[in-house]
């Protein structure tokens, strides 16, 4: 007996020992100040060198406050709050990206800047402090390294409003297929500790980190991200560098939940709590930014789906037929993220508003260039608060039900979208009332009834409020916001999405010189759905803002010359040279058009500087000789006529020019054989068969 309890004795020993140690040792590196490595570094990517996003200043009064870092206000909002936080403060920080900044308008319209004035009415027992760290193109790996800045300011609450911007910026994973799930579920743990933190801080400074252990954070963080955000888009024009990348895709979603995990962590670390948002998108008036068919499409397939897409053309009046087609294509094609866009519109207009829903998010998700947050990234929003004991506010479950009041479905888009993520007004605001609901029901806030998501238009307080935020907004800043909007939709291809944008610019704001380009968007669109005249006035517009502005000039002056309006768009063409000596486009068309009005001359140098630039179009050149020809100039002209027929043997013009040069120096046989081959080309040519007529001595010309 006594054998047997020394053997459990010595088993006990052998396993308490190691643990007794292992706990001592974490208490005295917690007591050092040593912070595990699931804190301080992303198990996915390094970082280069950033700069801090508040930086400490002195006011006159001597109060040591900190404020936006200068270098980055490009991608933040200026704000400021005190070094020494009050007794009864309540301090809280908005993170996330352009949408949490407040874009496409500033911080008072953001859901930060409704909260600011919000939550003192809501509850007045309290000193808030609401500071708005919300980035303009920032990620939820950027937005983690921002909160384990953030943490030392003594927060009581972080809201994270993530997930637009993942696939912004570039990067690439090591892959970890081949490493056992036992030991990447180990090295989770260990980098939970810190005497494993501890020790790979050791090691770093002996073992390379090329060298580093497969598995381990540092065999992870293979991929250096910039110190500052490196988008994609910004070196593109348009989506073009997106490619489909499942595999990316499915790394890219991991890496955001370990980043959220990694958030929750950061804020429980100091005590304070964290509040995740879902992120819904524009669904049903947001075309997907790039499409690709799906892999191994044959020729028979794809022959197929354009002769079905093309019927639905045909069916605008008729979408529960178009619809069905749709159907009929995603059987052969369910990953074109346009075709299930097209198929989601025909559902939604037939009145089939759940199909709609389904393709307009199977669209989202398909999009190549995802710039709204992918379908799965609300579950993992809301998984992850629960697993990491944080909590979580379906804003896109919100947002929903208030379609459903207002539209009768469910289906998310205008107006409560501006554009494909960003939110009207009027949302930011009930953005910032479902979280005072939220912190009300977390005991964070005191609140009386009538302080949630919906009490938006029934609360007096709430439209008080409103009053004093919109009186902050000028219709120039409003409009400004939307006018902005619509050059990065234009830039990335939408053309149309960017006109209608546009149209609301201009509905709040037409005079400033935002609303130059808002102008033109709208013009192009109504020139090319078939209505110059209604463009026209646009252009005017542009031109009227900034008459310095060629490309305004440009514009109008086509549009004029459409229109048949010759002496107009002579004059606005112009008007583009004088102010871009070096659009030879530009030039070539008003040296035609004083051509048509009779000022062969003043054609002359704006034909010569488009040949400057075009040498090898023979159109120009024939017009420059038949203007030196009607200048007088009949040599230079005899020879740029033969240089156009050289570059273009069936150049009838060239062909005329040279017959009446022909005919004034007495060779009408020469003449009569050139006005006989313009015919030959082309029959129809009235100034031809009237000269070859004259040439013959009145007899009919035939052919």
């Amino acid at each position: 007996m006594a054998s047997s309890v020394s053997i459990w004795a010595k088993l006990s020993l052998a396993v308490v020992s190691p643990l007794v140690a292992f706990s001592l040792c974490e208490g005295v590196l917690y007591l050092a100040g040593v912070r595990p490595l699931s804190l301080t570094e992303d198990p996915y990517v390094g970082f280069a060198s950033t700069q801090p996003l508040f930086v400490e200043t002195k006011t006159e009064s001597g109060e040591k406050r900190m404020v936006t870092n200068p270098a980055k206000l490009t991608h933040f909002n200026l704000q400021s709050f005190p070094v020494a936080k009050a007794p009864g403060t309540f301090r809280i920080f908005s993170v996330g990206g352009s949408t949490a900044y407040g874009h496409p308008w500033r911080d008072p319209v953001s859901f930060s800047g409704w909260l600011r004035e919000l939550l003192p009415k809501a509850d007045p027992g309290k000193q808030w402090e609401v500071i708005n760290a919300g980035g303009i193109s920032y990620a939820s790996y950027r937005e983690a390294m921002l909160i384990a800045e953030l943490i030392q300011y003594k927060p009581d609450l972080f809201l994270v409003y993530s997930g637009h911007n993942e696939f912004l910026e570039e990067r690439t994973y090591r892959s970890t297929a081949d490493i056992p799930v036992a030991v990447r579920e180990l090295s989770s743990f260990l980098d939970h500790t810190r005497t494993y933190s501890a020790l790979r801080r050791l090691m770093r400074k002996s073992v390379p980190e090329k060298e580093a252990p497969a598995g381990s954070a540092s065999a992870k963080a293979a991929f250096n991200m910039a110190g500052e955000v490196d988008d994609v888009l910004a070196k593109t024009i348009g989506p073009t560098s997106y490619t489909r990348d499942d595999s990316l895709r499915q790394h890219i979603l991991e890496h955001y939940g370990a980043s959220l995990a990694r958030m929750a962590r950061l804020a429980h670390s100091v005590g304070a709590e964290v509040i995740f948002l879902t992120t819904p998108g524009n669904e049903k008036d947001c075309s997907p930014f790039k499409s690709e068919p799906r892999a191994g499409l044959t020729g028979e397939e794809s022959a197929k789906i354009a002769a079905w897409e093309s019927r639905t053309d045909s069916l605008a009046a008729k979408p529960v037929e178009a619809a069905a087609i749709y159907d009929s294509i995603f059987n052969l094609d369910g990953r074109n993220a346009g075709l299930l866009y097209q198929g989601g519109k025909a559902a939604y207009a037939a009145g089939d508003f759940p199909r709609a829903k389904t393709l307009f998010q199977r669209a989202l998700d398909e999009d190549i260039c995802p710039l709204r947050a992918l379908t799965p990234m609300r579950s993992i929003v809301l998984e992850t608060a629960k697993a990491n004991s944080a909590q979580a506010l379906d804003w896109g479950a919100i947002l929903e039900r208030k379609t459903v009041q207002e539209a009768g479905n469910n289906v998310l888009g205008e107006p409560d979208f501006v554009d494909h993520v960003h939110l009207s007004i009027d949302d930011y605001r009930l953005m910032a009332l479902a979280i005072i609901g939220k912190m009300s029901a977390l005991g964070m806030a005191k609140t009386g009834p009538g302080w949630d998501e919906n009490s938006a238009k029934t609360n007096p307080a709430v439209a008080a409020t409103a009053e004093k935020v919109m009186a902050k907004m000028g219709s120039k800043e409003l409009g400004e916001g939307l006018h902005n909007l619509a050059k990065v939709v234009n830039w990335a291809g939408k053309h149309e999405d960017a006109a209608r944008i546009a149209e609301r610019a201009l509905a709040t704001d037409s005079q400033g010189l935002e609303a130059i380009w808002s102008s033109l968007f709208v013009g192009a669109a109504r020139e090319r759905e078939g209505k110059e005249a209604e463009a026209i006035p646009h252009y005017r517009r542009a031109v009227r803002l900034d008459p310095s502005n060629p490309m305004s000039h440009h514009y109008l002056a086509e549009a004029l010359l459409r229109k048949g309006s010759r002496e107009e768009a002579a004059a606005e063409f112009a008007s583009v040279v004088e102010r871009d000596p070096t659009d030879a486009e530009a030039h070539a068309k008003l040296g035609l058009l004083q051509i048509a009005l009779g000022r062969p001359a003043e054609a002359i140098p704006h034909l010569r500087e488009a040949l400057n630039q075009f040498p090898g179009r023979a159109d120009l050149r024939t017009a420059l000789s038949d203007a030196l020809l009607l200048s007088g100039n009949a040599d230079e002209a005899e020879n740029g006529f033969r240089q156009a027929l050289q570059g273009n043997p069936r150049d009838t013009r060239a062909m005329l020019g040279l017959a009446r040069i022909a005919e004034a120096k007495g060779n009408v046989p020469e003449a009569i054989n050139l006005y006989a081959r313009a015919l030959s080309i082309e029959p129809n040519l009235p100034e031809v068969r009237a000269a070859l007529s004259k040439a013959l001595g009145g007899m009919p010309a035939s052919h």
